[in-house]
């Protein structure tokens, strides 16, 4: 009896922990989803129903509206909720910008299922696929028939192993950095010593590296195992970037999931209108200013995201795009210039994981003084283990 009254406490807890969690994460994060797709229905509805103009003077305020909403949630003050959300908001914008700018000849032609299956099967970093394919077979594009255990089992241990070394890894980045790196520790030497500020924010970049990898393969279990989608038609979301040798490797192996979109909506109209207008502009230079152009609106984006989750713009975004971009057109002289100079990739590697170490502050600086100041460092399984095993004994 005295032990079913032990548990009352703990079981009152959790539930009011868990009522906190809906009215506080999931139902704002329902209700922010259902807002943000909604506009995109009513255009999936209407799309062929009214004229390219009118489509154009509809898309408009979409795309407005779509970036603005994530500012305006009265609903949850986590900033990594709101970030999330805004991230769907910029997706939805530029699908729609895809669509309008650089599909506009065949997504006039879209029906109200073609629509919904750019916008959600292509919701994880796909390889192109024709809808001319499956016209016939459009139930097939969602749901595929049930999984083909031998045809996928393979596949699906491949992703569950990864899975499973990429929380590891994330787990122990977390419980190194909760031993070592204290509210105190920050205050005193992060700014003070640049040795520290490397290591922290290549740690964190890595934090980010892991977070990213794990839930993209989260998603792509779950697209194997219950739309039964082949596993080559996933890919990896990124080509082990803690590998690079250079400011242009590193950035050629992180996602790519923006990469096609964004070189048609501003890599190649900029370099367009440099060469209609100097029409002689050596190449290395049109490359280099419309590549620019890319990082700061990548950088844009980035301090959007920072605007949305601590309501303050800071620049420091934009500053580390431009110092990357700087570091790509750089490089891109340099080889061009000084081609018969070989650089080992051992020295490349150094000089770019220092280089991306110290321009990492700018990125990470407000993400670390937050999960510094909330101690969310100290969140780890390891963390969890060790006191467990520390009160034991």
């Amino acid at each position: 009896m005295k032990s079913h009254m032990d548990c009352l406490p703990h079981l009152n807890s959790l539930l009011l922990s868990t009522t906190n969690d809906v009215k506080q994460i999931y139902l704002p994060t329902s209700l922010a989803l259902a807002v943000l797709y909604f506009p995109i229905f009513l255009l999936s509805i209407f799309n062929r129903s009214i004229l390219k103009i009118s489509k154009w003077i509809l898309t408009i305020p979409i795309v407005i509206y779509l970036l603005f909403i994530p500012i305006c949630q009265p609903f949850c003050c986590i900033p990594v909720f709101n970030v999330c959300i805004a991230s769907v908001g910029i997706y939805y914008a530029q699908k729609i910008c895809e669509w309008i700018l650089i599909r506009r000849k065949e997504f006039y032609q879209w029906s109200f299922f073609d629509i919904q299956h750019e916008l959600f099967y292509y919701r994880i970093y796909t390889l192109p696929i024709s809808i001319k394919k499956f016209k016939k077979k459009k139930k097939e594009i969602i749901f595929s028939g049930p999984i083909q255990y031998d045809k996928h089992f393979k596949s699906l241990i491949y992703i569950s192993c990864k899975i499973i070394q990429y929380y590891l890894l994330m787990d122990l980045i977390v419980f190194f950095i909760n031993e070592v790196f204290s509210t105190e520790f920050y205050q005193k030497y992060y700014k003070k010593f640049l040795f520290i500020q490397i290591i922290i924010n290549q740690s964190s970049g890595f934090i980010v590296y892991l977070l990213f990898s794990l839930n993209y393969d989260i998603l792509r279990y779950v697209l194997c195992l219950i739309f039964n989608r082949p596993l080559e038609l996933m890919p990896e979301l990124f080509q082990q970037p803690y590998r690079a040798i250079s400011p242009a490797d590193f950035w050629s192996r992180w996602h790519q999931i923006f990469k096609n979109t964004w070189i048609e909506l501003i890599f190649k109209p900029i370099s367009k209108f440099i060469l209609y207008y100097w029409p002689y502009s050596p190449k290395f230079i049109v490359n280099g200013i419309s590549s620019m152009c890319v990082f700061l609106f990548s950088g844009i984006i980035h301090e959007y995201y920072i605007y949305v989750a601590f309501e303050k713009f800071t620049g420091d975004q934009i500053k580390f795009f431009i110092l990357q971009g700087l570091a790509v057109c750089i490089e891109y002289i340099f080889k061009h210039q000084f081609h018969q100079i070989y650089i080992p990739k051992s020295i490349g590697f150094l000089l770019t994981f220092i280089f991306n170490g110290i321009t990492a502050s700018y990125f990470m600086q407000p993400w670390i003084s937050y999960f510094v100041q909330r101690q969310a460092f100290k969140y780890s399984l390891m963390n969890l283990i060790i006191r467990i095993l520390s009160d034991k004994y």
